[in-house]
């Protein structure tokens, strides 16, 4: 049973920034493909969102979601327009699907009858903006999961007969068959540790060596183990991981790029530029420029 769930296991929410945006009813949004994933709370006021086409008059205590890659349009309809903006990005990408969208069903738009949604955003919104303490990552990250979770239990009801967790039908076949596409992840303690120390170190040099240690195997080992586990190299891995602080500077403060590439052991910004595009498939002046919510600029689906 372990084994057919390792994709859900393998799967992580990377917080990057929140805000809230407040607009009149002047406001439009022109449309852009997203780099990242947006989870909106609405809290006052009425807007139009349109998802890959899909239109969406939204209102108070609505929940949209919002995957990475989509192309969003947005409007204002009243004066008050106003809303909570969590982005993230997911560790799993699988080609053109979404993971929430086609295998848990997550709906665009949920209605938070619950009080205890808007409550995990805060806290989100808080923990980032206020929170000074070592293990604010962790609270934002626990906060992220609840409300992915609270989304995949309202999507779920919409088929609930048929997509009952404790029953086959829901996640394991299909589970199935893209996990054998992928390697058949499985986690392996040793792997585990490797990530989590990179996890930690994410500004250091890649140290194969090291990693070597770490995980008490041989390197052709730990590249073949570190592949099936993460679909990915540990370069590949350092460098994704690398690039979400970035763009989490980028978004969170005002320090020139070339600064931001330099902490992150890119002494040449022009090759920090490249990596990053190759992440993100922007540069990270764009990235800037379309993060805030009114900007023009548009950018290519990888």
């Amino acid at each position: 049973m372990e084994e057919n769930h390792s994709l859900i296991y393998s799967l992580r929410f990377n917080f990057i920034y929140v805000d809230v945006y407040s607009f009149t009813r002047m406001w439009i949004y022109p449309t852009t493909v997203l780099p990242y994933g947006l989870l909106r709370y609405i809290l006052a006021g009425e807007g139009e969102f349109v998802l890959d086409g899909r239109r969406h008059n939204v209102k108070p205590n609505q929940v949209v979601y919002i995957p990475q890659g989509t192309t969003l349009d947005c409007k204002a309809f009243t004066d008050d327009f106003k809303f909570m903006s969590i982005r993230f990005v997911t560790t799993i990408q699988l080609k053109n699907n979404d993971f929430l969208s086609n295998y848990f069903n997550v709906l665009d738009v949920t209605e938070a009858e619950d009080e205890r949604v808007l409550s995990y955003f805060r806290e989100i919104y808080e923990t980032a903006s206020f929170n000074k303490s070592i293990g604010k990552m962790f609270k934002i990250r626990g906060y992220l999961e609840l409300i992915i979770a609270w989304l995949t239990e309202r999507g779920g009801k919409r088929q609930q007969s048929q997509l009952e967790l404790n029953s086959t039908a829901y996640t394991i076949e299909k589970l199935q068959q893209r996990a054998r596409k992928s390697g058949n992840v499985s986690r392996d303690p040793r792997i585990q540790a490797v990530e989590d120390y990179i996890v930690a170190h994410p500004k250091d040099p890649l140290d194969l060596k090291l990693l070597c240690s770490i995980a008490e195997v041989s390197e052709s080992s730990l590249r073949r183990l570190f592949k099936i586990q993460t679909g990915k190299s540990p370069g590949d891995y350092i460098k994704e991981l690398r690039m979400l602080t970035a763009s989490r500077e980028l978004l969170a403060s005002e320090r020139r790029i070339s600064d931001i590439a330099y902490d992150l052991g890119y002494n040449d910004p022009n090759y920090f530029t490249r990596t990053f595009h190759s992440v993100f498939g922007i540069s990270p002046q764009e990235y800037r420029k379309v993060s805030r919510e009114g900007s023009t600029v548009e950018f290519k689906r990888k």
